[in-house]
């Protein structure tokens, strides 16, 4: 099923899908693709706070108030880049690295994603040590088999939990991540 999208009025005008793709590095586990349902403004605090910052980066609190479930307080790191936005979880006051890492590749910038897009960002998720050596070659192909086999209309959200945050709460991560998965797809114009 496919999900109304905000798009410009020189865009194809039909439904986007937006696609996530995850690794889980303490199970060392890979899901996706799933389908995220993308609602325009359904991220107004955090889409608000990006569309203020003043340059193509931001740094600010995210605060998940679940109905009958654990708050969970976050710190998100983002930056705007030419083909795609990356960001960066943060759980916490934790020092010790991110809860996550995600990568958002809109559909409209899809036609100029760099080719070492992959290889990249991991390369940066390893510095941040939030995937081993023995993942990175699985990952890569991985990343690349999504990138080639998603629909060209697609937006694609690849995230990298690290193990950082409490395993029997991972689902407000999960939510938090998503949160910020479609505040960046909208920040970017996408």
């Amino acid at each position: 099923m496919a999900f109304p999208w905000s798009v410009a009025a020189d865009v194809d005008t039909a439904p986007r899908k937006v696609q996530l793709y995850g690794w889980d590095s303490p199970t060392r586990s890979w899901h996706g693709p799933d389908e995220l349902p993308f609602v325009p403004g359904g991220t107004r605090r955090i889409l608000g706070a990006l569309k203020r910052a003043p340059g193509r980066s931001w740094y600010g609190a995210i605060r998940f108030l679940g109905h009958g479930e654990p708050d969970g307080r976050f710190f998100a790191v983002v930056h705007d880049l030419d083909d795609c936005a990356v960001a960066m979880i943060y759980c916490d006051d934790s020092k010790a690295g991110p809860a996550a890492v995600i990568a958002v590749v809109p559909s409209a910038r899809r036609s100029r994603l760099r080719p070492e897009f992959p290889f990249e960002f991991l390369a940066f998720t390893s510095f941040l040590r939030s995937t081993s050596e023995e993942a990175a070659q699985e990952l890569h192909e991985r990343m690349t088999a999504a990138l080639a086999e998603s629909a060209h209309g697609d937006s694609l959200v690849f995230s990298i939990t690290t193990g950082l945050w409490v395993s029997d709460q991972d689902y407000i991560l999960s939510r938090c991540a998503e949160m910020v998965a479609m505040a960046l797809l909208e920040w970017t114009g996408d």
